[in-house]
């Protein structure tokens, strides 16, 4: 893979290519696309090379080592494909927010589904032992042929917890009068159990309402704040997308985008309610245990003297009327919402007894909440009911319009995307890919004139105005073992055949005997540098200093020690020839096998010689990197990274130690430019005296 930080788009790029296909991820998380590159012959890899702006990708096979054989076999043809896409320059900015959002958006959903399925279970779990004491009741009640006081309002599927808030409601407004009859001798019979005792009840209640609210405190500290960030990222996102309708290329679709936004609306506004009646059955369960040990010590002391333990107990533990009413109010009201499909069967017995079914919130079903709090059923048949989605549904929904949010901007840039399928008939071992901004028509007509400082227009032996009105280049520097080739390509908006575009220039760079190139790498500065921003619109783009790096091992002629340097080479002023592609029968554009003569390259000078011909001689900037023998093993290839726009390098370099050197580059120039200045000073000063 290739991870490359251009300091122009602002984007991080995470660019891995397996022996079948090639993945594109924005920030190393977002995968915006995957195609095949049918590249065959692939067993030993695939070589990536990114140009710095990211709008070219050059994929090439690796090279496999042939066997030893005594028969000499010309090596087949390496193959490359060139990927060219505007979209990474052009909608940087876009595609950096939209790969923060994706990341944000879809890891804070999971926390929250994570969050909501721990609430859950909690909630079940601090449930628990008011379920077990229920149940005992229900078989009670059961056993005194009590269960044709099943209502059939909603409640749990078997009608248990209608018959427990019936005979708790009985109970509350008649006593142990004849009324209730059998009811009432079931009830004693419950709240004279063992496991009824007082400090029982009150050790049970302080662990009910303490595991409850942890819960709560679980649902607003993990839940509450996932699903706001959740919102955020929706507006931020349908804000985008409003302001980008009808601009070119639209990464994100608008009304996907409100969609999006108003599910998570409706996910917060659920969440808030949720919270809500969290809070109310925690206001029941607290009024419920209360009457439950007030009235346990009141069915015991029934029957004992005046004065005894038990109803001094009794008159302790004596809750207040308003307990009363309140535990008698949601007792005779029904459910505070109900499933509109009818299936509770995940809910839980207690949940249902205080009328506050919580676990339809983090069910997958929808609810439906009467419109009116009282009992009136003509006002509540009147006013209808009011539909809620559950939080486990909402969030569903959501996983699913993101999925179709961020399918968006993969069919754009699919669709973006040119290709070019390349044939290399010499085999190279480093290759460095750049592109480099071009003059563009108006360096034949309009208002340049001629006037092509600051870009990119090759140096040819030949006047040819598609060279000079070439928008942008494509440039390739591969190591041939003796010669560094120089490949540029122009650059077009697609890689459809075109009398205009179908050619290649190409430029060699012989090195010196005895040396060997470990690394390529282009130095250069597009204009778009962050240290010196124009924020103007009308401003016209320019390229700074252009050169090539080249990590050089030299092998001395008197000692075997081998030197290792970094060269800084000016490429400029290298002349091209000019190569018509050749395409065969699988649509592949050649760069041929044909070798220029030696007049037509170009010499890479070690020393400034004077006497050395400027046009055919190119003096490098020399940076030493380290010596060291030539018996010493070298465990792999130095990594360089050079910044234009800054004027720095780095080498890390391998071996026994590993080091990092740091250059300033522009080192030589700043001196010059510093003793010219004093010269001039001085000229000035003598004028002067």
């Amino acid at each position: 893979g290739l991870n490359l930080f251009s300091s122009m788009a602002h984007l991080n790029v995470l660019c891995v290519a397996t022996t079948e296909e090639i993945h594109w991820y924005l920030q190393g998380q977002y995968r915006i696309l995957s195609i095949p590159h049918g590249l065959d012959g692939c067993s030993a890899g695939v070589d990536l090379a990114c140009s710095p702006d990211l709008s070219t990708l050059l994929a090439v096979t690796k090279q496999t080592a042939a066997p030893s054989s005594p028969k000499k076999t010309r090596p087949s043809p390496m193959k490359a494909k060139l990927y060219g896409t505007p979209l990474l320059p052009q909608k940087r900015f876009d595609l950096q927010i939209l790969s923060a959002s994706y990341r944000s958006i879809f890891s804070h959903l999971w926390d929250a589904r994570k969050g909501i399925q721990a609430s859950l279970v909690s909630w079940k779990s601090a449930l628990r032992p008011l379920d077990t004491k229920f149940q005992g009741l229900l078989q009670l009640l059961s056993k005194y042929q009590l269960g044709s006081t099943v209502g059939d309002g909603g409640g749990d599927s078997s009608g248990g917890s209608n018959s427990i808030r019936l005979e708790f409601l009985r109970f509350i407004l008649s006593g142990r009068s004849t009324v209730a009859g059998n009811a009432s001798s079931a009830l004693d019979q419950f709240f004279t159990r063992p496991q009824m005792h007082d400090q029982f009840l009150q050790r049970e209640a302080r662990g009910v309402e303490a595991s409850v609210a942890s819960m709560e405190g679980v649902l607003r500290s993990q839940v509450l704040g996932s699903i706001r960030a959740v919102v955020y990222e929706a507006e931020e996102l349908y804000g985008m997308a409003r302001s980008r309708k009808g601009d070119g290329a639209e990464l994100i679709d608008a009304e996907t985008a409100l969609l999006l936004y108003t599910s998570s609306r409706m996910l917060f506004l659920t969440f808030d309610k949720c919270l809500g009646y969290v809070v109310e059955a925690r206001s029941r369960l607290h009024d419920l245990l209360g009457w439950i040990r007030g009235t346990a010590s009141q069915v015991r002391a029934w029957g004992t003297a005046t004065d005894s333990i038990q109803r001094q107990n009794a008159r302790s533990r004596r809750i207040s009327n308003g307990v009363v009413q309140r535990v008698a109010s949601f007792l005779s009201r029904p459910m505070v919402f109900t499933l509109k499909d009818d299936m509770d069967d995940h809910r839980v017995l207690t949940e249902c007894v205080i009328g506050v079914p919580l676990s339809d919130f983090f069910g997958a079903g929808n609810l439906q909440q009467p419109r009116m709090a009282d009992c009136d059923k003509e006002n509540a048949a009147r006013r209808g009911t009011k539909c809620i989605r559950s939080l486990k549904s909402t969030v569903q929904s959501i996983f699913q319009i993101c999925t179709i949010l961020f399918d968006k901007p993969r069919t754009v840039f699919a669709q973006s995307l040119n290709t070019l399928d390349i044939c290399f008939e010499v085999e190279h071992s480093l290759m460095a890919i750049h592109t480099r901004i071009g003059a563009g028509p108006d360096a034949t007509s309009g208002g340049k004139r001629g006037d092509t400082s600051g870009f990119f227009v090759p140096r040819t032996n030949e006047k040819d105005p598609s060279i000079e009105e070439c928008p942008f280049w494509t440039l390739l520097a591969r190591s041939l073992g003796t010669s560094i080739e120089l490949i540029a390509i122009p650059g077009c908006t697609s890689f459809e055949r075109d009398t205009n575009t179908e050619f290649y220039l190409r430029a060699n760079l012989m090195i010196p005997e005895g040396s060997e190139v470990t690394n390529i790498v282009f130095y250069g500065d597009d204009g778009i540098s962050s240290l010196s921003p124009d924020l103007n619109n009308d401003f016209e783009i320019k390229e700074g200093r252009q050169s090539l790096g080249l990590v050089m091992q030299c092998i001395g002629s008197v000692s075997s020690e081998i030197r290792e340097e970094l060269l800084v080479v000016r490429y400029d002023d290298m002349i091209f020839r000019k190569f018509d592609f050749k395409r065969n029968s699988d649509d592949e554009v050649t760069v041929s096998a044909t070798e220029l003569n030696k007049d037509e390259c170009t010499f890479l000078a070690m020393l400034d010689d004077e006497n050395d011909d400027a046009s055919s001689m190119i003096v490098p900037k020399r940076r030493h990197i380290s010596t060291h023998r030539g018996n010493s093993q070298i465990q792999r290839q130095p990594q360089v990274n050079l910044c234009g726009s800054r004027g720095t390098g780095g080498v890390i370099t391998f071996g026994a130690l590993t080091s990092l050197n740091i250059f300033d580059l522009e080192e030589d120039e700043d001196t010059a430019s510093s003793e010219e200045g004093d010269d001039e000073c001085s000229e000035e000063d003598g004028s002067t005296n």
